[in-house]
């Protein structure tokens, strides 16, 4: 493995924990269940994505109000944050739930996390090699352009 997608991998696997620790609100009391709306409010997701999220089986409610509103606990904070930090590195959704149910049933993710990581890695890779090759040939295009002869455009001061 490269020296450089290394580094990527310790960073991305870093952010990922901090970015967990760092949405869980102290403020909140753990043993209270909040609706939608309080996390939403206090975690900066909205109600329309955490809804989505539950559909998609991503977050799940720890229960039901009496008048059937979604319920949650404290750790659906860890979870967003989490979701967020996966999405921000263009893990497919699939991918994210196994992630969270894995978290969820205590077992170890590290090694499936980091293959994945490291396939996004070579994907981005690709994605800036390609980049480099179209801005060389974009440049080569460039410096070999001949003037068609033609009349300058005008300019309008009022465009």
């Amino acid at each position: 493995m490269g020296k450089k997608l290394a580094v990527f991998l310790r960073w991305g696997l870093l952010l990922v924990e901090s970015q967990v620790a760092a949405l869980q609100p102290p403020e909140l009391p753990a043993q209270e269940p909040q609706k939608i709306g309080a996390v939403a409010a206090h975690s900066g997701v909205s109600v329309k994505t955490i809804r989505f999220y539950c559909d998609q089986g991503l977050l799940r409610p720890s229960g039901r109000s009496e008048g059937h509103y979604r319920l949650f606990d404290a750790s659906v904070y860890g979870e967003l944050a989490l979701i967020r930090t996966l999405r921000g590195l263009e893990l497919p959704l699939p991918t994210i739930k196994a992630v969270l149910e894995a978290r969820r049933s205590g077992m170890c993710t590290c090694d499936n996390l980091q293959a994945t990581i490291r396939g996004k890695a070579g994907e981005i890779e690709q994605r800036i090699a390609d980049l480099k090759s179209l801005h060389a040939e974009l440049n080569g295009l460039l410096s070999t352009w001949k003037s068609c002869g033609g009349r300058p455009a005008q300019v309008s001061a009022g465009i």
